[in-house]
């Protein structure tokens, strides 16, 4: 199912988004769309990242090489 969005841009924004519309060769509508996808991204791994950092913390993992030398 596809829904329409309306939404409202100042002059600023507008002209960025006409401006990158031109220079990708991408539609405005796709390139809102692929800046929502990359947002919930983002949000999706913050949000992990807030779950598991207290936990590779409470394991002793500080950095990579922690973990490196852990699964190696």
């Amino acid at each position: 199912m596809e829904t329409t969005l309306t939404v409202r841009l100042g002059e600023r924004e507008s002209a960025a988004l006409k401006k990158l519309s031109k220079a990708t060769g991408k539609s405005r509508s796709e390139i809102v769309r692929e800046a929502i996808r990359n947002e919930t991204f983002r949000a999706r791994l913050t949000a992990l990242r807030a779950k598991l950092v207290p936990r590779a913390r409470a394991a002793g993992w500080l950095t990579e090489d922690d973990i490196f030398r852990e699964v190696s």
